[in-house]
Order: C-alpha cells, then structure tokens, then sequence
C-alpha cells in the first residue's frame, strides 16, 4: 500500500522517555505503528535516548517517518522538546513512559498540538504514600499540568488506576490498553522448532529449561532465584536455567554458573530463546506495570511461574496461563517451578493456553489498532467502537 507523502500527511510526534536500542517488542511497536499510520492519515515523528537499534532509523525513514537519538539531558528536558515542536508542528503528540510527560502536555497544547497522549509503561518501586507540604505541591503540580492529556493509556489495570489516583485523571480519560507481542517473530521461532533451537544455540536437545529475561536487580527477584536455582534443579542433570538481562547484580548472577546454569548477558533473539525454554520464572518484587516477558512467554506458548505483584495478575491467568505465587515467597516459588519442571504434560497445557490468549490479548496488531482509533478519535472525532475500550469504572 502507499504511504501518504510527507508533504501531504499529518505528523505526530512520538516522546520516548527511554531508547529504541533493541529489537524488541517496544521498538516493534514504534516501526509497525510507523507503517500502518497512514490509516490515521499520520506519519510519526520519533524522538528517544542517544542509542538505537541497528537500522531501525532507515526503516522508520523509509515509512516516510523520523528518528532523532538525543542525549538523556535533551530527552527529559523541555528545550528540546519545545524545539521539535516548532519544528515539527504535529497535530499530536504521543509520550511513552515517565512523568515528565505530564511536564509536556501544557506546552504541546500553548503550541498547537490538538491532542495529547500518553501510554504509561510503568512500574512502580511502591505506591506513592508520601506526605508533607512539598509533596502535595508537586502533586497538585502534576495534576494541574495532567489536565492538558486528552487520553491515557495505561498498560494495564493496575497502572491505570495509579494514573487516576496520582493526577485525578478522569477515568473515561483512562483506557488500559495491553502490550502488544510481534506474533509474527514468535511463529517463526515455532516453525524453526524447539530441537533446532536448540541446536544453534547450543543447548541439550532433551533438557527442561527454565529461562529468567530481565534486569538483574534485587527489585526483578534475582536474589530470590539465585536462593532457589539449585532446589529447583535438583539433582536432575537434564535441568537447566538460562539468564538474560544485565544489572548490578550480574557478577553475583555469573558466580554460580556451571553447566546447568547459563548467564546470557542481553539478548535480541527473545522468541528463540523462548522457543528453546520449557517455562519462564519472574519472582519480581516490583510493582510491575505489565511485564513484556510474560507476554513473550505467552506468545511462545511456554508457562510462567510468577510473583502476584502490580499488573502480573493481569498477564498470567492463575492456574491457566501459569502460576502464580504471594510476593518473595521462597518456598511457594519453588514448589511452583518444580512442578512444572516434573509434570511436563501440565506445563505444556498451561503453555498453550497462554498461546491463544496471546493470539487474541496481547497480539501487536491489536495494539496498534487501538492506539490509531484512538488517534482518529482525538484528531477527526471518530469514536473508539465501545467494545475495544477496557477502561474500569470507579
């Protein structure tokens, strides 16, 4: 299909309070947005962290869109974002992750954006309780400069619901709208096979992996796994768990390795790793947003074993999709994870249930779909058909 030109389309300008430096599901998000927002009658101007993906700026430019790396200071600062204004002149503008967005909207709207959006991705060490003068003035601050965002759209329930409590954002304002997973990336992993897999990367052919994708924090539950690896291993040769992420905690994570546990570093081959796994532990202490590597997980049609924190219990159906146990609950975890690992059968039901709701919950195009009628709502009035909205009452 061809795109609108750049002279004859609207722009939006998309913040980034974080960087495209991978090819993974959020930078899937920003290109495949970029290619289908011409039915939105848009082209996307994209600003992010100094680091990008490999070739993900050429992709975006051949969509008729822009990429600008800009250092952190810029990033979070208001001159740049008021230079990219007046040069870019959208029609709207859309900010991802962090507060600061907040910080924006009244100026995008003195500039002459017609709408503001902004997709909170966040998770949150605690929920907010802070007290004293200085506090409730940056807090009426914040709600004051809330005031100017037209639409909300929180990863999940649980996110929404501290949008609401932190800015008094009205909640017809506030519509949960899911991550999306590049099914496609995951079907080709599927079609490749567990076995080849397996093969490329060096793994036993016939070994039960557990897999952990994520920063190497105390808040991600490192300590907790690295308390429970060998309980859940065994004394089973043909039992393996695989690291991926990096952090502070890495070195600590690199001590214990051996020949039953590996430590991958980062990684942009997720779906293949999740191919290759038989399940996926996240013994997170943090109040997650959402988790995209539960999704991944889903969409690779392998299970979970999970804490029950912030917006996990809206990824991971209890007893369905995986299991989920009370937060730094050592011995739970690991009953939970043994099970899995000794009744093969059961974790492969588990598993492919998470595969269907990932088809019709967390597929990528589902998102992108609801973020341009979202777009069209606030640009040309045309309504988001009642049955996409997942905004909760009060």
């Amino acid at each position: 299909m061809m795109q609108p030109t750049r002279s004859t389309t609207r722009r939006a300008l998309v913040w980034v309070f974080g960087e495209l430096d991978k090819r993974g599901s959020f930078e899937d998000y920003v290109l495949h947005l970029a290619e289908r927002s011409h039915e939105a009658d848009l082209a996307l101007d994209v600003v992010a962290g100094p680091r990008s993906a490999p070739g993900l700026r050429e992709d975006l430019e051949a969509l008729g869109s822009t990429l600008s790396c800009v250092s952190i200071a810029e990033r979070d600062g208001l001159p740049r974002f008021i230079r990219e204004m007046r040069r870019v002149r959208p029609a709207l503008v859309h900010c991802h992750f962090g507060s600061p967005s907040t910080v924006l909207a009244p100026v995008a709207w003195a500039l002459g954006a017609k709408a503001f959006v902004v997709t909170d991705h966040g998770s949150r060490a605690a929920i907010e309780q802070q007290s004293g003068v200085k506090h409730q003035l940056r807090m009426l601050r914040r709600r004051a400069q809330a005031a100017f965002i037209d639409t909300w759209l929180p990863v999940s329930s649980f996110v929404g619901d501290q949008v609401v409590n932190e800015v008094a954002a009205p909640r017809g304002k506030v519509r949960t709208l899911f991550n999306g997973i590049d099914l496609a990336r995951a079907n080709a992993a599927a079609a490749e096979g567990r076995a080849a897999i397996r093969t490329r990367l060096g793994l036993p052919a016939n070994a039960r992996i557990a897999l952990f994708i994520g920063n190497l924090t105390a808040e991600k539950g490192t300590e907790d796994l690295l308390a429970m690896q060998q309980e859940i291993l065994g004394d089973d040769p043909d039992r393996m768990l695989l690291w991926v992420g990096d952090g502070p905690l890495r070195a600590k994570v690199e001590a214990t390795a051996d020949a039953r546990i590996r430590v991958l570093g980062r990684r942009s081959d997720v779906p293949d790793l999740v191919q290759a796994s038989n399940m996926l532990l996240a013994p997170s202490r943090w109040l997650e947003a959402f988790s995209l590597a539960l999704a991944e997980a889903a969409a690779g049609g392998i299970p979970v074993v999970a804490a029950r924190i912030g917006g996990i219990p809206e990824v991971v159906q209890d007893g369905e999709t995986g299991l989920l146990v009370p937060v730094g609950d050592r011995a739970a975890f690991t009953a939970a994870a043994r099970r899995l690992m000794e009744d093969a059968d059961y974790a492969a039901h588990l598993g492919a249930a998470g595969r269907r709701r990932a088809e019709t919950v967390f597929s990528l195009d589902r998102m992108i779909t609801r973020t341009l009628e979202e777009y069209r709502t606030l640009l040309d009035g045309v309504a988001v058909p009642s049955s996409t909205l997942i905004a909760r009452s009060a």
